[in-house]
């Protein structure tokens, strides 16, 4: 694909590289400049396509959440409200103040 018109400049593609903080040599900058300009040219061609009839889409593939609903327990004295899982990981646990497990501190 050409393009008479740059879409980029070459002050552009310092600003970028102020931005990035990176630096090269002329050779790479010239190297960047005509990528760039192909990429956006590339960009423009595809403005031109027809989606008149296409449904907008939020993820490609037509995922959903297929976790559990939280519940809340009251975590007071009755203890018998827990699961059979629950029971047993805090069974388990080294260090626990009724159904509060203890660990060590992070900060």
């Amino acid at each position: 694909m050409a393009y008479n018109k740059l879409m980029i400049s070459h002050k552009d593609i310092e600003h970028l590289k102020d931005l990035a903080r990176v630096e090269f040599g002329e050779r790479e900058t010239n190297g960047l400049l005509k990528d760039l300009d192909s990429i956006l040219g590339y960009i423009d061609t595809l403005k031109e396509a027809n989606i008149d009839n296409v449904e907008e889409t939020t993820h490609a593939l037509d995922i959903k959440n297929i976790v559990r609903a939280d519940k809340s327990i009251d975590t007071g004295e009755d203890e018998e409200e827990y699961t059979k899982e629950a029971r047993s990981i805090i069974d388990s646990f080294p260090e626990k103040e009724k159904t509060h497990l203890k660990v060590k501190a992070i900060f």
